[in-house]
């Protein structure tokens, strides 16, 4: 599934929306490839189309969370659950897909911005960390992580070069993550969102750091003239990567 909407993004004229969103972002086709991003195409069951040609029974596809069942019979009793989104898969520590989640690209859509895989037997939110599969050399040689508050935090980040970095999936700092995190870092620099929502998540990860005697910093990041909040994805886009470095 992930290689087919990584196809979708990068091959299917209907990726072009998911492409532009990117290019905004100042997201490169090299970096897009690395984190094997992805587009879901927009209707209701073109993923279970596409697995049923492919040869995976449906019911597969709800184990992993991919599709869902409704309460009511019909020709929509199952529906794809990524409908139309900028897909991020998430990879376990060895580097295997385990979940997806799922960024809505209509600003003014009323829908939720992320849409996550549900939990399954592959996937524990609370026991994954976002990129580390990629950084653990670069957490090693650093001794030293960064953590941020989301999937585009971090690759802006890791396009930017700054690697020792890990993000949460969309949820406070838990004490199994802690302990994976000290096995390849002697020290953690909290890097949330300015915003409330991003301090208060902090602020709930402090113990489950302090649990297993990680050594905690708070890096903030400076606010614009304008007093617009800043993230580590919109501090580099308006200042450098050495600016980011700095505060770290």
């Amino acid at each position: 599934v992930a290689q087919w909407w990584h196809r979708c993004l990068f091959k299917d004229p209907a990726g072009e929306p998911a492409r532009g969103y990117l290019k905004a972002r100042g997201i490169s086709a090299e970096t897009a490839r690395e984190f094997r991003l992805g587009y879901a195409l927009d209707g209701w069951d073109p993923l279970i189309r596409w697995a049923a040609a492919a040869g995976f029974a449906e019911p597969a596809l709800e184990a992993a969370g991919l599709v869902i069942r409704s309460e009511r019979a019909g020709p929509r009793a199952v529906y794809d659950r990524f409908r139309g989104r900028l897909m991020f898969p998430i990879l376990s520590e060895s580097g295997r897909v385990i979940a997806f989640s799922g960024r809505v690209l209509d600003p003014a859509a009323k829908e939720a911005k992320y849409i996550n895989s549900p939990e399954t037997v592959l996937f524990t939110k609370g026991k994954v960390l976002y990129g580390l599969h990629l950084h653990k050399r670069d957490l090693l040689d650093a001794r030293q992580a960064i953590v941020c508050e989301g999937q585009l935090d971090l690759i802006t980040c890791h396009q930017a070069g700054v690697r020792n970095m890990v993000a949460p999936q969309g949820t406070a700092f838990t004490e199994h993550q802690a302990r994976v995190l000290k096995r390849y870092s002697d020290e953690v620099v909290l890097c949330f969102d300015s915003d409330e929502a991003g301090q208060a998540a902090m602020a709930r990860s402090m113990p489950a750091l302090a649990a297993v005697d990680l050594p905690v910093r708070v890096m903030r990041l400076p606010d614009e003239a304008n007093g617009s909040k800043n993230d580590p994805d919109s501090f580099i886009r308006a200042h450098s990567v050495a600016d980011f470095r700095q505060l770290a």
